[in-house]
């Protein structure tokens, strides 16, 4: 490689940045040239455009001229006084070397016949004949770029083998020559083994060679190392004339450090605003974020490192100095124009595959989607998002890091004057949902992918979508939204309908959610609610926002549903970063319909007095849950259209103004004017109704039966007796009766008669008789009621009977309660009331005889017919286990404990108990007495809750009980229940299938 005429000296240093390996390369190289190292071999071992080429420039500039020398070198190594040095150089380019490299080299020395027996054929020079080449004066040898140089000597046949493993051989023996016997000989290679693999295989075994065979190694020199400050020193160097003062840098540095700490104070980013202020002072007037991502591609097939680097970078300062309103503190990965032409083609070179990325997401001439994003904000964020996630995503190589973090982002965008609140939210959300060629990794980073997203799928699927399926969406959504849980308020929700699909009805309240329109709602529904009777049946949730944007929301809505179940469906794990994506966009556009839709109907109308009232309606949600329901209710309450005070005097008071206006009415014509009287406020759909119960039972209204209701004052009530009874002693045929006056407070009996006020006065309230038939009569006697008519009792008659032996006949007995009813019977099954003959004592019944029918009447009352069957056969006393049976024994617990005992009997044993009589005593004062007729029966778990409810009242107390008859399931339960109490059953008090 002969150094071009045209290099100048003074200009090259004053451009070029000395780098650490190039002040190694120097100060090792001409210690070798003076003689004083052992180490004559060196490496630069960087990659294809990483500096090489440079540090072998500035090493021959400065051994051909060493007036330079103390300028370069004298801060770190000042060479003897050598003169000027011989410069050799091959480049592995001239692939058509006539005689080989060594050829090349010889007759840069003016030796080429010194070689003249290597040339024809070419065979590898020996360690000899290379010591004898290079012997005298210093020499330096430049080897570089010989890769490409092996792999096209590999096709040139010299005898058993290729001029490649020539060349090789003859290498290894220079290096070996070079070791051994030229201490002021110094060889530079430079190694390409990451572009040229094969090629480099020849190197790398001659240098294997060296190690073996001199016990030496070559030294490895890095030109630049791109992980240090060099970076920015070479850039400074090759780009800028002049810079800043340091004052000037510091207080940039620090306003980008107090950006920084405010969105360290919001959160959204964790880096060190004080580290980040050291490292701009180190990198100005470059971000420091252009060597971390430069970093990520400059490994990149073809990408020449250091070189194309700064050729790039001229290409954005020279753009960026040639706009006049650029105002830009650093030179950024976001400050590169991609609608540049050699902007967009550097970046192109660097990594040609996403190409369709930029064109859609990140700039085209304002049509890309981070430019229309960023036209509807008034900023420049979005391409600033991203231009720095492309830089971040260049890398093409396996493994490449690519992408960045949230947080990383903002922490590279924080600058002065920039709002860094939204970019999370606002700019991100919004990007993140709309680009084609974003992608997420599994930890969460960002990156530009050749590839389209889920957002483009979605995108395509939601094209695909008509607007009758767009609508159908909306109104299923809307459904959602405000369908009525508790109806409350409303009952009903109509979506967007027709004017012909809105069926109201009298019993319901139906909230109609209306397409916007310019004058609020739409001049078809105002003519809709005028002339519908039921005017205070509807209300309508509307706004005036244009509708088609919404409908674009809805697509996206149902297209990223219909994706999300797919993935679902093909069992994609939750974990996938596509199923991530999916759920994350899906959220996203869910927040975004919400917002779409919170915008389009901001306005609720509703019926008042003067007609149609307009309220502002604000949806506010937390997260993506929305209550429609309640907050359409709580803006009707505000707006004085809603009530839930419907349980006090004030609603009774507004319905006897309002809609019960006249003393008496149809209960349905009350219905009716509240839904159409336009002034009646709504409430909860039952409270007419509870309204009407709770009047009626407190006896401020009337119902009749002809569906009329009628409100008070009303005539005080006429006096009446309750009578309720409470025992009978089937044997006198005495009935205890409980007596209640009602409107009144004295009662009067009469016997044979109609009781008036001069019948006999009961001074007791309990009242027994053996009579067939008593009249009553209440009478108050402040005389405020009128005195009502008498209320009669009647008694019955019972009969028992019973059969038995006597000598040889079969005797029957009957007997009457009263004992003073006459007893008619019959043998035969005629009716004993008309056929039957008087029973004057017990009588015998012939064989064939198979029952007995006995009727008594006595006073104008009649018993029932009382049938006792004949049984011929002697039969033992047996209760059937498995039938139903009643015990007609009288049951008294006196104390508490004894109560729950007998309680818990009846439940384990299937049992229940009528005829009632239950006592609570706390004291002289504090008592409850309970009974309960006969008719009634009580389960256990009825009874406990009964007796608890009377404790409850009195704040305890000592209970006892008493019982008349006992019901059992079962025949069975009986015979264990005795036995568990340790009593006989006597047979007379069992009644099990027939009378007994």
């Amino acid at each position: 490689m002969r150094p071009r005429n045209q290099i100048k000296p003074a200009e090259f240093f004053e451009e070029n940045y000395l780098t650490q390996g190039m002040r190694l390369l120097l100060e090792n190289g001409f210690k070798r040239l003076e003689g004083k190292s052992d180490q004559g071999v060196f490496r630069l071992t960087q990659a294809m455009g990483g500096g090489k080429t440079h540090n072998l420039i500035a090493f021959g500039l400065l051994a051909k001229f060493p007036e330079f020398r103390k300028k370069v070198m004298e801060s770190f190594y000042l060479p003897g006084s050598i003169g000027p040095v011989r410069v050799v150089s091959f480049t592995g380019r001239e692939s058509d070397a006539t005689y080989g490299v060594w050829g090349s080299i010889a007759e840069q020395l003016g030796k080429r016949d010194f070689f003249k027996d290597y040339y024809s054929p070419l065979k590898a020079p020996g360690q000899t004949a290379w010591k004898n080449l290079l012997k005298g004066d210093p020499v330096v040898i430049m080897l570089d770029e010989l890769p490409p140089y092996f792999e096209n000597a590999k096709s040139h046949q010299i005898g058993n083998t290729d001029l490649s493993v020539v060349t090789g051989t003859a290498l290894a023996n220079l290096f070996i020559a070079v070791m051994e016997d030229l201490p002021n000989v110094c060889v530079i290679i430079t190694d390409l083994t990451a572009s040229y693999a094969e090629g480099s295989q020849h190197i790398v075994q001659a240098l294997n060679n060296l190690h073996q065979e001199a016990n030496r190694v070559a030294m490895d020199l890095e030109p630049v190392r791109m992980n240090t400050d060099e970076f920015y020193h070479i850039l400074r160097k090759r780009i800028f004339e002049t810079l800043p003062a340091n004052n000037v840098v510091e207080e940039i540095a620090q306003g980008y450090a107090k950006a920084l700490r405010d969105a360290k104070m919001m959160d959204i980013t964790s880096a060190s605003p004080e580290a980040f202020a050291g490292q701009i002072i180190e990198s100005y007037p470059f971000h420091p974020s252009i060597r971390d991502l430069y970093a990520r591609f400059k490994e990149n097939q073809g990408f020449q490192q250091t070189r194309e680097l700064i050729r790039f970078m001229r290409i954005i300062v020279a753009h960026l100095w040639s706009k006049p309103d650029a105002d830009a503190l650093l030179i950024a990965p976001h400050t590169i124009d991609l609608n540049h032409r050699d902007t967009l083609s550097e970046i192109r070179h660097i990594n040609p595959t996403l190409e369709n990325a930029i064109a859609n997401d990140i700039a085209s001439e304002g049509k890309s989607v981070a430019e229309r994003l960023d036209a509807n904000l008034g900023a420049q964020d979005t391409q600033d998002v991203a231009k720095l996630l492309l830089v971040s995503s260049l890398a093409n190589v396996p493994g490449g890091t690519r992408g960045l973090a949230i947080p990383e982002i903002i922490a590279y965008l924080c600058e002065p004057g920039r709002d860094i609140s939204r970019l999370k939210t606002e700019v991100l959300g919004n990007f993140t949902t709309a680009a084609w060629y974003l992608h997420t990794m599994s930890d969460g980073k960002l990156y530009f992918k050749d590839v389209q997203n889920l957002i483009a799928k979605l995108n395509a699927t939601a094209k695909g979508y008509g607007p009758e399926q767009s609508l159908k969406e909306l109104k299923e959504y809307l459904l959602r939204l405000f369908t009525p849980e508790t109806k409350w308020c409303y009952q009903d929700v109509l979506p967007l309908p027709g004017v012909d699909d809105i069926k109201l009805g009298q019993d319901k309240v139906t909230l109609v959610i209306s397409q916007p329109h310019q004058e609020g709602l739409h001049p078809d529904l105002k003519k809709f609610f005028e002339q519908t009777p039921l005017q205070n049946r509807i209300c309508f949730l509307t706004g005036q926002r244009n509708f088609d944007s919404l409908l674009e929301t809805a697509k996206k809505h149902k297209a990223i549903q219909l994706i999300v179940a797919e993935m679902v469906k093909e069992r994609v794990p939750a974990n996938d970063p596509q199923m991530i994506q999916a759920l994350d966009i899906k959220d996203k556009i869910q927040g975004q319909f919400l917002m779409s839709v919170k915008e389009t109907f901001n306005t609720l109308q509703f019926p008042n007095k003067n007609g149609l009232s307009s309220a502002e309606f604000l949806m506010k949600f937390t997260g993506n849950e929305y209550k429609g329901e309640n907050q359409i209710m709580e803006t009707l309450k505000e707006g004085g259209k809603y009530t839930d005070d419907v349980a006090g005097d004030t609603f009774l008071k507004k319905v006897e103004a309002r809609i019960f206006t006249q003393k008496r009415m149809p209960w349905s014509d009350i219905k009716r004017r509240s839904a159409t009287t336009i002034a009646w406020q709504w409430h909860r759909p039952d409270a007419l109704d509870t309204l009407k119960a709770d009047c009626a039972h407190k006896g401020t209204w009337r119902e009749d039966g002809g569906g009329y209701v009628e409100k008070g004052p009303f005539p005080l009530p006429n006096t009446d007796v309750k009578i309720s009874f409470i025992t009978r002693d089937d044997k006198t045929g005495t009935a205890k009766l409980k007596l209640s006056p009602v409107n009144a407070d004295t009662i009067f009996a009469e016997v044979g008669g109609v009781a008036t006020s001069a019948s006999k006065r009961l001074e007791d309230r309990t009242y027994e008789t053996a009579e067939m038939e008593v009249s009553f009569l209440a009478v108050d006697s402040a005389g405020q009621h009128k005195i009502g008519e008498a209320v009669s009792w009647r008694n019955t008659i019972t009969i028992k009977s019973r059969a038995y032996r006597s000598g040889k006949d079969m005797m029957v007995e009957l007997k009457a309660a009263p004992p003073e009813a006459p007893v008619r019977y019959t043998t035969d099954g005629s009716n004993p009331k008309t056929h039957g003959g008087t029973y004057e004592g017990p009588f015998p019944v012939q064989k064939k005889t198979k029952f007995v029918q006995a009727v008594s009447e006595w006073k104008g009352v009649t018993s029932e017919t009382h049938t006792l069957t004949i049984s011929w056969e002697e039969k033992p006393f047996e209760i059937n286990p498995a039938k139903a049976v009643i015990w007609k024994k009288s049951q008294d617990v006196n104390n508490t404990a004894g109560v729950y005992e007998f309680i818990g009997r009846l439940r384990k044993y299937g049992a229940t108990i009528a005829g009632i009589s239950v006592s609570v005593n706390q004291d002289a004062k504090k008592w409850v007495e309970a009974n309960i007729g006969d008719g009634v029966d009580m389960n256990p778990d009825l009874l406990e809750g009964f007796i608890n409810k009377i404790r409850d009242l009195l704040g305890d107390g000592e209970v006892t009980l008493r019982s008349e008859r006992m019901n059992f399931a079962v025949g069975q339960g009986l015979i264990d229940y005795a036995s568990d109490v340790k009593c006989d059953i006597n047979p007379k008090d069992v009644v099990q299938g027939e009378l007994v």
